[in-house]
């Protein structure tokens, strides 16, 4: 079954997210992106796990199985395969945090051989062929070994069968699984937040896979030199820049799931720390003025030494009618609020 953590997902943090990810992998059609949320058909869902790896911010989780513990038990064992015929799920399920840490620490080995003839594949091998790409790009930045994606010789059935659920991994096993099933209705996810999602939301958190990928960065060796990446080659994380039509506004930073943009205290300043970035594009659909770009490229050394960068800065005065404080950009003391309500009199009054 998948869950959906709503304080979590980037659809309930603004009506403006055009994030559809996990909309666009499903294989089944099982999720629904719509203003507000998504909508999941748990009827036909198939526990593929793609949509956990492409979900930017760790929204989205298998009752049944869960990646970061994968990681650990893998990690800590004799293995170097991973492959959906004996310990994993669908391969689209390792987001690049993971693919990236396993990489950085031991020689891995994806087996390929099922997936081309796989029922999802349509859905999901050119997303599993673009992570095993975007993760080799980086880890030869960092100077470590490339994951290796190969087809692996077949593995005995005895292992393979180590996982009853995983029979429910391919299409041909869900709609036997549904024949039983034929009388319910489809169900979808109640779309309502509760407080404590939305406390959630106000808490801001960054994904246990990024905070997992920090702690293997800072275990191995650095590079002997630091290399910069191109932005446009990087879907997990990203290095921005802020234009001078940017006015302060204050919703790229306070509508940001992790934190990575930021403010100080007093609001003068746009904080940035690249390394806390999970490329939600969140800040960019809010942005009116389309004032954050994508900076060209991106410093390796943020993986292992990550700063907090000042995009923007702002003289802050306090208004000379309410005394709040604003972001001044010359001509009359009036904040953005009453200034317009100086207008609207001065129109009511017929002196404008």
């Amino acid at each position: 079954m998948l869950n959906i953590q709503a304080g979590s997902c980037v659809r309930y943090y603004a009506k403006h997210s055009s994030c559809t990810k996990c909309e666009h992998i499903c294989p089944t059609k099982a999720i629904k992106t719509q203003e507000g949320g998504i909508a999941i058909n748990q009827s036909e869902c198939i526990d593929c796990g793609a949509c956990l790896g492409i979900c930017p911010t760790e929204a989205l989780a298998l009752r049944e199985f869960d990646v970061n513990s994968f990681f650990f038990d893998f990690l800590k064992s004799k293995e170097q395969v991973i492959s959906c015929k004996s310990n994993f799920v669908c391969l689209a399920a390792l987001s690049l945090d993971h693919l990236i840490a396993l990489g950085a620490v031991k020689e891995v080995v994806l087996d390929i051989g099922h997936c081309k003839e796989c029922d999802i594949a349509p859905s999901c091998f050119a997303q599993i062929e673009h992570n095993i790409d975007e993760a080799n790009y980086v880890l030869e930045a960092i100077e470590c070994k490339p994951i290796e994606a190969k087809e692996v010789a077949k593995v005995a059935d005895e292992k393979a069968n180590r996982r009853e659920f995983f029979t429910l991994f391919t299409l041909k096993g869900a709609l036997k699984t549904k024949q039983d099933f034929e009388k319910r209705l489809a169900s979808l996810e109640d779309q309502k937040i509760s407080v404590e999602q939305i406390a959630k939301i106000r808490e801001k958190s960054i994904p246990n896979r990024r905070k997992l990928l920090y702690t293997i960065l800072q275990k191995i060796d650095k590079p002997s030199s630091y290399r910069y990446l191109e932005n446009e080659h990087l879907s997990f994380t990203s290095d921005k820049e802020i234009d001078s039509s940017c006015d302060n506004c204050s919703l790229c930073y306070r509508i940001c799931p992790t934190q990575a943009l930021d403010s100080d205290a007093r609001g003068a300043k746009i904080l940035f720390d690249p390394f806390l970035c999970v490329r939600c594009h969140l800040c960019h659909d809010v942005c009116e003025k389309d004032s954050i770009k994508l900076a060209q490229f991106y410093d390796t050394k943020e993986f292992f030494e990550p700063s907090v960068k000042i995009l923007a800065q702002f003289t802050i005065t306090r208004c000379e009618d309410c005394g709040n404080p604003f972001s001044y950009f010359g001509g009359e003391k009036l904040c953005p609020r009453c200034k317009i309500e100086d207008e609207e009199a001065k129109r009511l009054w017929g002196i404008g």
